[in-house]
């Protein structure tokens, strides 16, 4: 975990360009300077408040090459503000989180205040951006993963979400009781050979996190399981696991025979950056809120759908010209239709649709509703 792999380091240089949009900025906490960078994205308005990602380098590296993730071209399209704070410099271990990540009883940098660090950047964010402050999410690599996860653990408020990459719960944390479910998701080589997927030195094994997560989260234990096209010739296959049916999802990306790396395209199945907002999209509905008026009693079944999707409206006067159409998480129309029934059936499988997160919005006499739906 010293640091990043030379080939997470040149694919971001392959695939990233410097952007104009990128800032460095300084602050001082706990008596001490720090650094961050700070994207904002091409279609920023401050009459259009932004989502906000704090994405957190690995152990030894830096803000500047972690900001050539890709979250930045991601962020355009999906009105992200991307922050990289930098981590202080350890004696020993080079630049490091204080996430309780350690070996042989030795934690890197223990007394700086990481925790306290991100939540003071957040609020400043918070105050000078126009940012949806239900709309701010964390993400890391390796430390930044170990990080990541003892935020959620441990200091959770600000958040909506978290993703971790090649870094689960450290070793040094009495364990992981936050105060209310958290939406989480991890990604992981099995071939890691630094923070390894099953014999972790650092910390819990993935299995276990994940275990730790469903518990806490009150998930189903049984996952709907996905394997993901293999597109690319890189020896990789990326097995997706959803554990849904609880407070909060737990989401699972295990990438076969991968090291420990960022996986990206389309070098790579997929983009690790590009799944990440996907996730981040996926706890709060990408589309308009309900009416108010929004149709009574309506149901929508069975919610995972395999099959068939049957969709009925309690009230029959309200199935006069009633629209219908499905989104994926970035808010693209998938399928659209029409019915004039107080009932209607849909096939998402037979209609193109691959298994994953959708939202159904439904208008019917000027009133919407809008409802999160699993595919499996």
């Amino acid at each position: 975990m010293k640091s990043i792999l030379l080939s997470f380091i040149l694919s971001f240089f392959v695939i990233n360009s410097v952007s104009s949009q990128w800032s460095d900025h300084t602050m001082t906490h706990d008596g001490i300077q720090r650094e961050y960078k700070l994207y904002l994205p091409d279609n920023y308005d401050a009459t259009n408040p932004a989502s906000l990602v704090i994405t957190l380098h690995g152990l030894g590296d830096t803000m500047h090459n972690f900001s050539l993730a890709g979250f930045d071209h991601i962020a355009d399209t999906t009105n992200f503000i991307v922050a990289v704070p930098q981590a202080v410099a350890d004696m020993i271990a080079g630049t490091a989180w204080n996430s309780q990540a350690g070996i042989y009883g030795y934690y890197p940098n223990s007394h700086i205040d990481d925790i306290g660090f991100l939540n003071t950047l957040t609020d400043a964010l918070l105050n000078q951006y126009a940012i949806d402050p239900a709309r701010v999410f964390m993400t890391g690599f390796s430390m930044g993963g170990f990080m990541t996860q003892r935020m959620a653990c441990e200091s959770n408020t600000k958040f909506a979400g978290f993703a971790s990459v090649a870094g689960t719960i450290g070793s040094g944390l009495p364990g992981c009781t936050p105060n209310r479910p958290v939406p989480i998701a991890h990604f992981h080589g099995t071939a890691d050979s630094t923070v390894d997927y099953f014999n972790n030195s650092f910390g819990l094994s993935v299995p276990d996190l994940i275990d730790t997560w469903v518990a806490v989260n009150s998930t189903s234990t049984t996952p709907v399981y996905t394997l993901l096209p293999d597109t690319s010739n890189d020896g990789f296959t990326i097995e997706h696991y959803l554990y849904t049916e609880g407070n909060a999802d737990v989401e699972l990306f295990k990438a076969n025979n991968a090291d420990h790396q960022w996986l990206v395209k389309p070098a790579n199945d997929i983009s690790y950056s590009e799944e990440i907002i996907k996730f981040f999209l996926k706890t709060s509905d990408p589309l308009s809120t309900n009416s108010p008026d929004a149709i009574s009693e309506i149901k929508i079944y069975p919610n995972p759908v395999s099959d068939y999707l049957t969709i009925q409206l309690g009230n029959t006067q309200n199935a006069q010209h009633t629209e219908i159409s499905f989104y994926d998480v970035l808010g693209r129309v998938i399928y659209t239709n029409s019915f004039s029934e107080a009932r209607f059936s849909f096939a998402p499988k037979n209609n193109g649709m691959q298994p994953g997160v959708y939202f159904v919005k439904i208008n019917a006499a000027g009133a919407t509703f809008t409802q999160r739906i699993v595919i499996e």
